[in-house]
């Protein structure tokens, strides 16, 4: 606290000024499967990114990235415990707000990708639509 012109102020206030909501969330679940990817591949982690095709327009495309010079310094990054998720910078304008699930059933099982801003997926879960 400091007094200035006779009023104490308070100097360890801490102002916000960017946004906290993550860019793109993992299920607990979903953390630990690509925990257990990278670790058994000797890579540092994933990234992610959207590339042209599949019957929607759109697909995902997951990577290994093992060496540093695999990273590009403006893609997104978060680290998680054991390893770091990479998201293209344009792909994170369609996939903000995301979260990735590992899904468990009987017949086996698949990551998905629940993104708010897509406007139809096809059955298979690997490839999507936007209308922005």
């Amino acid at each position: 606290m400091l007094k200035d012109n006779g009023l104490w102020v308070n100097t360890s206030m801490t102002i916000e000024t960017s946004n906290p909501k993550e860019v793109i969330s993992f299920t607990e679940i979903a953390q630990e499967h690509f925990k257990q990817v990278t670790e058994s591949a000797s890579a540092l982690g994933v990234r992610l990114a959207l590339g042209g095709g599949g019957c929607a327009g759109f697909s995902y495309k997951w990577e290994l990235i093992k060496s540093p010079s695999e990273i590009d310094a403006s893609d997104y990054s978060k680290a998680y415990d054991g390893w770091t998720f990479w998201l293209d910078k344009t792909s994170e304008l369609y996939l903000i707000g995301s979260t990735v699930n590992k899904k468990i059933d009987i017949a086996g099982s698949v990551i998905e990708i629940q993104a708010p801003l897509a406007s139809s997926s096809c059955g298979c879960g690997e490839s999507i639509s936007f209308s922005l």
